[in-house]
């Protein structure tokens, strides 16, 4: 059988790729650190011991895998703590404060549609607000404060990117 190669795919290119995927793989490790639930810095370590295993594992210095490891232990382990000990004097569960929030924002968008902006605020406000209205307070103190765990989990995050880009990344 006769085939005609198109083009010849160089090792610059593959590189090239491999290490856009690279890089591509982490953000979306860096976006899933903002999320309570999803472990971000644990697929940014994947990531990073995922391409040292391909290129080889010389790339993989010790010191760069234990503070990649310090990284994400005290991202996960770290930001749970925080969560915990920031939010334990409310009496609002971190999930229905989250919970409360997005649902009462869909409720407003939905009665909006189907009933226009104003007379939807209205009656969602009127219907649903009365009842909320008791707990914003706790609700937006247990907000803010799930907040800040999650920005420690993004700059942990970060961080572990800037150390694979400098020190993985660039190794060959």
């Amino acid at each position: 059988m006769i085939y005609i190669r198109l083009f010849r795919v160089s090792d610059e290119i593959k590189m090239f790729l491999l290490k856009f995927m690279v890089i591509f793989f982490m953000l979306i490790g860096l976006l899933c650190t903002l999320a309570p639930r999803l472990h971000g810095t644990v697929i940014i370590g994947m990531v990073a011991l995922i391409y040292a295993a391909m290129i080889g594992v010389d790339v993989l210095h010790s010191w760069v895998g234990l503070a990649l490891l310090l990284l994400l232990v005290m991202a996960e382990v770290g930001a749970n703590g925080l969560r915990n000990f920031l939010t334990r004097q409310f009496d609002v569960a971190r999930r229905d404060s989250v919970d409360t929030t997005v649902c009462n924002i869909a409720g407003i968008m939905i009665a909006d549609a189907l009933l226009g902006s104003v007379l939807g605020t209205i009656l969602w406000e009127t219907l649903v607000g009365n009842k909320l209205f008791p707990r914003l307070d706790s609700i937006g103190k247990v907000l803010v404060r799930l907040m800040l765990a999650a920005v420690l989990r993004f700059l942990c995050g970060v961080v572990m990117i800037i150390i694979v880009v400098m020190y993985i990344l660039s190794a060959k």
